[in-house]
């Protein structure tokens, strides 16, 4: 006999078999044993939640020749078997998808007169309903508001949001909820028992995991993987379908990005993850998701996990140190998050992942500023000397040149630019906003930062993004510099210079290309 996929095969039958979905399955139940029925039903929520399933089992009830006094359908009789195998003459299941036109729709209604050839009730089940087009809802409209009285609609779709509010207001609406980790690793071990083979704990968590609250993913991914395992079911062969990361390789992972003088293992287990066939964003996945772990393991105690699961919790804390403050995992987490928002939009995968871990040591404590940084933090304020012409230099050795005032400023040197990018790197919406705006350095003390519209100095002005911006300047300029936010037409009326933001930039170039040591003069027009 032919392999026959298991979501199939454990497909429920009958109302008491749905798992994750008691509210709607009661309702429903309830209002078949009572005789309680609507014309129209929409049944909607995520995939792989039973919506259709559901359909057919109501399908079931309303024609069955025996059906139990709570409502269940008897699953004996021949109304019963032939709604299984697909073969009742009276439910008719419609796909959208492929049928979703108006001459469908026009089908429809000229069979929908003709009375039940088996059973009490002639049952359409419409599945994907938001695929079909306009004309089809309009064509159905009239249909789903007076449908006789021998007929149901019963509605299924993903996506309730993209049918019109013509045809939502002539249904009863059921929601279907996304089901959680606990009901499908539930499902998988009965499954698992009535299969008769042996699955690690740790495995069928990892599938309901993976199978985001679907619990028909769920079993086509555990079919996948006793098909493979050979009817054994292992985290490692699930791990494998997947995608996701060895859970010994991120133990490594996060312990060298927690401990000093491990930068070089660091770089070596995630060339070793690439190179076992795993992509750079299930790197950042997991690790988000063990950060995640161990943020609630630390916060919120033991008991939320399973068993198996505590026992390697218990292990990677054990490893990790204490000195990590909770704002820093958290903060660790943003930077993950960025990192795969970069990875989306077309950075290169290795280099963002890369960049990701070297900032999270950054934070952590453990890793030297970039040498720009050292050099501003070393440097101390210039002090103001009269305008003259520049000498020679007699010694250049290892003294670095006095900066360059910036025309019209008091002396501070050109130190937009490292404002600016110091900012990118630690919040590229902060970063944004500015980019937008002109930075004046209006003198040793003063910082002008000119909006175009007063919606963006706003922004600007909310705790998150002025707590960084203060701290910036004030690595950068040090603690006597003051900042002002305003917008260009307030700066045209208090009269703050247009253009003193950075000096000329073929300037810059030609004295970063030329070196310190060549004296560089302006001559004007």
């Amino acid at each position: 006999m032919a392999h026959q996929a298991l979501y199939r095969v454990y497909r429920p039958r009958d109302f008491h078999e749905v798992m994750g979905q008691g509210r709607v399955v009661d309702t429903l139940r309830e209002a078949v044993r009572q005789n309680r029925l609507t014309h129209a039903y929409l049944f909607a929520g995520p995939r792989g939640t039973g919506k259709t399933s559901v359909a057919r089992i109501m399908a079931k009830a309303l024609n069955c020749q025996s059906p139990h006094a709570s409502g269940e359908p008897c699953l004996g009789c021949s109304a019963c078997k032939a709604v299984e195998q697909g073969q009742h003459l009276d439910v008719i299941e419609i796909d959208a998808a492929s049928n979703r036109g108006i001459d469908e729709m026009r089908d429809i209604k000229e069979r929908i007169g003709q009375a039940p050839v088996m059973g009490r009730y002639k049952i359409y089940i419409i599945d994907e309903v938001h695929m079909l087009t306009t004309e089809a809802f309009n064509a159905l409209l009239k249909t789903l508001e007076e449908p006789p009285e021998h007929v149901i609609f019963i509605l299924a779709t993903t996506e309730a949001q993209k049918l019109p509010v013509t045809v939502l207001s002539r249904c009863q609406r059921y929601e279907f909820q996304r089901l959680s980790v606990g009901v499908i690793e539930e499902r998988l071990r009965q499954v698992a028992e009535q299969e008769g083979f042996v699955a690690e704990p740790d495995a069928i968590e990892l599938i309901a995991e993976y199978a985001d609250g679907a619990l028909r993913d769920a079993l086509s991914l555990l079919d996948q993987a006793l098909a493979v395992g050979q009817g054994t079911l292992s985290r490692t062969v699930v791990a494998d379908l997947v995608g996701t990361v060895d859970p010994a390789l991120m133990l490594r992972l996060m312990t060298g990005l927690s401990q000093s003088e491990t930068l070089a293992e660091v770089m070596v287990t995630l060339d070793t993850v690439y190179h076992l066939g795993r992509d750079y964003r299930s790197v950042l996945r997991d690790l988000a998701k063990q950060i995640r772990d161990v943020i609630i393991w630390r916060q919120a105690g033991h008991d939320l996990f399973p068993q198996y699961r505590q026992q390697w919790l218990a292990e990677v804390d054990q490893a990790l140190p204490t000195h990590i403050a909770p704002a820093q995992w958290f903060h660790a987490l943003e930077i993950l998050a960025e990192a795969d928002t970069r990875l989306r939009g077309g950075f290169p995968a290795q280099l963002s992942v890369e960049l990701a871990l070297l900032k999270i040591r950054e934070e952590w404590g453990l890793g030297s500023p970039p040498p720009v940084l050292e050099a501003v933090h070393a440097q101390k304020p210039p002090t103001k000397t009269p305008l003259s012409p520049r000498a020679e230099p007699a010694n250049t050795g290892s003294i670095a040149p006095e900066p360059v005032p910036v025309q019209g400023g008091g002396g501070t040197g050109n130190r937009v630019p490292l404002l600016l990018e110091t900012i990118r790197q630690e919040r590229l919406s902060t970063h944004a906003l500015l980019n937008d705006a002109k930075v004046i350095e209006r003198d040793a003390q003063n910082l002008d930062i000119i909006f175009s519209f007063p919606a963006h100095r706003d922004l600007m002005m909310t705790t998150q993004n002025k707590a960084l911006l203060d701290q910036v300047i004030q690595r950068i300029y040090g603690p006597g510099m003051r900042y002002h936010l305003t917008t260009a037409d307030n700066a045209a009326e208090t009269g703050a210079p247009p253009s003193q933001s950075v000096a000329p930039p073929l300037e810059d170039s030609i004295r970063e290309w030329l070196g310190p040591d060549v004296p560089i003069r302006t001559v004007s027009d």
